[in-house]
């Protein structure tokens, strides 16, 4: 049972840490995007949207959608933690 909660005590640091990450460059690419002024733009999959960036005379800001970036954060997570389950050889 220890052992369990070893691995999902990584896979949380490993979600949070990502999803940190994540909201850091979301907080950091507003500016590099007005610097290098860069157009409207909106990043999408289908209907999910992801980023939208509005960049004008009147007015520039950023919009992210946060269930996709936590749901990479999980991902992560995830994918970090059955790693280290995998077998060593």
């Amino acid at each position: 049972m220890k052992n369990i909660w070893s691995f999902l005590k990584n896979w949380l640091i490993l979600s949070l840490g990502t999803f940190v990450v994540l909201l850091a460059i979301h907080i950091g690419l507003p500016a590099l995007l007005l610097f290098l002024q860069v157009s409207s733009f909106e990043l999408s999959i289908g209907g999910l949207w992801i980023l939208n960036w509005k960049n004008d005379a009147s007015s520039s800001g950023i919009r992210f959608n946060l269930v996709p970036l936590l749901a990479i954060a999980i991902i992560v997570g995830l994918v970090g933690f059955l790693i280290k389950l995998s077998p060593k050889r």
